[in-house]
């Protein structure tokens, strides 16, 4: 009995783990960097086709103090991962891409180079 007692609680735990892991979006810090040497370089506006290696279906940039309600309203998603902070800082954006329901990848911008918004679901524009 005591058996198929641990059986069941190692089955629970694992099934605990899945569900807080799957589809939970990574923050790209690899991305994050190339995207701001693209800016520093004088980048205004930049295709994010040409810089992802992954799939993804719909993009969208937030501004400081977003709350994850605001992400998932705004992109029709589930939103489960690093928001970066935004929901607190000022000093930073939110770069989000989603696939069908679920964010996938996240990017934290620096305001530094100023505002940002998305252009035809491909590029980002640095205002």
């Amino acid at each position: 009995m005591k058996k198929t007692g641990y059986i069941i609680l190692i089955f629970a735990i694992v099934v605990l783990l899945v569900q807080f892991f799957w589809n939970r979006a990574t923050q790209d810090t690899t991305l994050g960097k190339d995207i701001h040497s693209l800016i520093e370089q004088g980048d205004k506006q930049i295709d994010l086709t040409a810089l992802t290696n992954f799939e993804w279906v719909s993009v969208e940039v937030f501004g400081p103090y977003t709350t994850k309600e605001i992400i998932e309203d705004s992109m029709n998603i589930h939103f489960k991962g690093d928001n970066g902070g935004i929901d607190v800082l000022e000093d930073r954006f939110l770069l989000i891409f989603a696939n069908k329901k679920h964010a996938v990848k996240t990017v934290v911008l620096s305001r530094e180079y100023g505002d940002y918004n998305i252009n035809n679901n491909k590029f980002l524009v640095v205002n």
